[in-house]
């Protein structure tokens, strides 16, 4: 490695090598004694120089601070961010050849950890949902963004210099070194192309895969499950079959019974599959609670392993392939013995479902991943938990709030866990468990963040790595908890609803933080949690005819609430499009913005069978501080009422999730599917700027109390704490 002590750039080796390469092809050498002359020596010299110059340029060279190693809030931020909270949630973990470090592939990137203290090394930027080692631990391989586009990545680790790749782009739902470690082989997105690069060149080819082409195969499930060996790749459905296609040829060789049996789970989708190492055996893990063992080379099923309660997330194979570790939504590994389909051990710990496992080089450490944002290790000697957490790579935050001194942020998890965050030296300093801890089908913060409200629910859920959806089943509760947040405390349940059906999920407080509306089925509730009362407003929809002509009203889904700044109304969006506003002390109806004429219906299967579906659902809804404005938030556009003093967006949003006006009202910021924020200049309708940080859905976006900070959450598990004054100041800019 070569050092400039100035400027602590590092050089990668490959690229000292290469420079020494063209200067030996200019070596002339004196007659006499085979040495350089003086002025060659000089001019070798000049050439080194303006070669070690030219390639810097060529290499994303980072410089990084004592201070900005330790603080890895502030690593790989994008331009006006400050810090960021929260890791991204566990897609893939692997060890390092050498088993001293540990790499987590989050939605983020890739975070690097020692393995003895459990400590943050380095972050490897870029959504991640697949990653592999080469053999000599000198690089590192990440891919991710089934639906984003990413490309794939290959880092030299000890540099951390992003290797130029070149003939793509390339992908990566599954990856793997050759032996030698020369070349990178890559499985496209879908498992429709298999690409090969070198590793020393950064050169690639590209082969697609006419039997797995979008002409062959229309329509693909979500999440389909890859894995990838030295001669074959596996891929499984979501009717439980499983295929095997040859990485050389493209051919398809084989297809396997797969999960056939009647389902557990109203479904036999296959989530996970796994190659031993030498390749000959193949694991598969499914919605219907089993693991089944295959031998690749007969096409044959070996074992069905039945001991899992839940639906299977993670499989690895220890390094000997003696041993399968099997992870569940039931919240535990089992280990297996392979050649007898026996359970050796069942480790318990986490609070929730299993996402990834790893084994040690030496097979003697077992790593899991949790949505609870946890890795633990466990010895698989004596199967006991090993002291040392890798901890906050918990997934989507729901909820966020500032408390009245500006300085502690209050975050609520999908799982119930509250967090604090110091603002001035982003860390967290606390945490609150509600009960129960699995999961909130529906919650709120209160304005001055000290109180909860939330709908508990059973859940089984499945994060699909990289594309910042999810495959989840849930059972809600059928009543309303307030928690207090400082403390956990339960402070009132409202019960009337035990009785109802499929409680909706949009909840929301007043600004004075006294009353919550929240959704039922074909109503609007709404409780003041200081007097204890409550009110029902009922929901009428129009009717749609199925296909015997008869009519019937389809569920009402409000997506979207926002109380006026005085609390006196309230604004509901619907899927179908319908913005309608209420008087919160009565109930009544006033008058209605949009009627909802979105709505489109299909018929499936015969009578009875319907689906309603719609062109254009409202998202989100805001008020501005003063009242005059309302924003309207749907998949297609952003609409702005109250006054004809505003114009129209120019540049139509598509995508909104969130919003949220600034503290003078002059600017609309604004949450996207694509996880970017946007910013709108309300008195000319321009975009000022788009931030880009988040890698999945944004779904909240709020100013602290005093203005000086935009928060945006995301279901990629992070926080963004943007620097308002920065922003400003590169409002004519798009970040990349």
């Amino acid at each position: 490695m070569i050092r400039n002590t100035l400027g602590n750039f590092q050089i990668a080796p490959n690229l000292t090598k290469n420079i020494i390469r063209k200067i030996d092809h200019l070596k002339p050498l004196t007659p006499s004694s085979g040495r350089l002359s003086m002025p060659w020596a000089i001019a070798i010299s000049t050439i080194a120089v303006v070669l070690l110059m030219l390639s810097i340029g060529n290499y994303s060279v980072e410089a990084q601070t004592s201070e900005t190693v330790k603080d890895y809030t502030k690593w790989a931020l994008p331009k006006a961010a400050e810090a960021r909270l929260g890791k991204g949630g566990i897609n893939v973990i692997q060890f390092s050849p050498d088993g001293e470090k540990l790499a987590v592939g989050s939605n983020i990137g890739v975070w690097f950890y020692d393995v003895k203290t459990g400590k943050e090394l380095s972050l490897f930027a870029g959504m991640c949902q697949s990653l592999a080692f080469s053999p000599d631990g000198q690089f590192i391989a990440s891919g991710g963004g089934r639906f984003r586009g990413q490309e794939l990545k290959l880092w030299e680790i000890a540099t951390h210099q992003k290797v130029s790749l070149s003939g793509g782009p390339f992908v990566g739902s599954a990856l793997r070194f050759s032996a030698d470690g020369k070349t990178l082989i890559s499985l496209g997105n879908w498992g429709e192309l298999i690409a090969q690069l070198d590793v020393e060149t950064g050169a690639g080819q590209v082969k697609n895969i006419a039997g797995r082409s979008w002409e062959r195969i229309n329509r693909r499930s979500s999440p389909e499950p890859y894995a990838l060996t030295h001669d074959k790749f596996a891929v499984g459905d979501e009717n439980g079959k499983i295929e095997l296609w040859d990485t050389m040829t493209g051919a398809k060789l084989s297809t396997l019974g797969g999960h056939r049996e009647p389902p557990v789970d109203r479904s036999n989708h296959v989530l996970v599959l796994e190659f031993s190492p030498d390749g000959r055996l193949l694991a598969s893990g499914s919605k219907d609670r089993t693991v089944r063992l295959w031998d690749t080379t007969t096409s044959t099923e070996l074992a069905v392993l039945r001991k899992h309660t839940g639906w299977i997330n993670a499989l690895a194979f220890s390094p000997d392939g003696k041993t399968l570790a099997t992870g569940s939504t039931d919240k535990t590994t089992r280990l297996w013995n392979t050649a007898k389909g026996e359970l050796l051990a069942t480790l318990t710990g986490p609070l929730n479902g299993i996402v990834a496992l790893s084994f040690s080089p030496d097979g003697t450490t077992l790593a899991s991943g949790s949505t609870d944002g946890t890795v633990r290790f466990w010895s698989t000697k004596t199967r006991n938990w090993l002291p040392l957490d890798i901890i906050e790579h918990t997934e989507w935050v729901r909820s966020v709030s500032f408390l009245k001194d500006n300085t502690t942020l209050v975050s609520v998890h999908f799982d119930g866990v509250i967090t604090f965050w110091d603002m001035q030296t982003s860390q967290n300093i606390g945490l609150q468990t509600m009960q129960p801890a699995e999961s909130l089908w529906a919650v709120a913060l209160s304005p001055d963040g000290t109180k909860l409200a939330s709908i508990g629910a059973k859940a089984k859920i499945f994060f699909e790595a990289g594309s910042g959806n999810s495959t989840s089943a849930w059972t809600p509760e059928r009543l309303l908890r307030l928690t207090d947040v400082g403390t956990g405390r339960e402070l009132a349940t409202l019960t009337e609803t035990v009785d109802e059906i499929n409680p909706g999920r949009c909840m929301t407080f007043s600004p004075d933080g006294k009353m919550i509306a929240f959704e039922g089925p074909d109503k609007i509730h709404l409780w003041n949690i200081e007097t204890g009362s409550s009110l029902d407003i009922p929901l009428v929809d129009e009717h749609v005819a199925d296909g015997n002509g008869d009519f019937f009203s389809p569920p009402v889904d409000i997506n979207a609430f926002a109380f006026s700044s005085d609390g006196r109304k309230l604004v509901s969006g619907t899927m179908g499009g319908k913005v309608q506003m209420w008087d919160t002390e009565t109930g009544v109806a006033l008058a209605p913005f949009f009627e909802g004429q979105n709505m489109e219906e299909a018929v499936e299967g015969g009578p009875g069978n319907f689906r309603v579906t719609y062109r254009d659902a409202i998202t989100a809804l805001a008020f501005s501080s003063n009242g005059r404005l309302l924003a309207v938030g749907s998949d297609q556009k952003i609409r702005l009422l109250g006054s004809r003093e505003y114009p129209s967006l120019k540049d139509t949003p598509r995508g909104t999730q969130a919003l949220v006006f600034s503290s003078d009202d002059t600017i609309l910021a604004t949450g996207m599917r694509d996880g970017s924020v946007e910013l709108w200049n309300l008195a000319t309708g321009d975009k000022l700027r788009t931030l880009n940080g988040h890698t999945a859905i944004v779904e909240v976006v709020v100013f602290s109390p005093d203005g000086k900070k935009l928060v945006s959450t995301g279901q990629d598990g992070t926080i963004l704490l943007w620097d308002w004054e920065e922003v400003l100041k590169g409002s004519s800019t798009t970040d990349k």
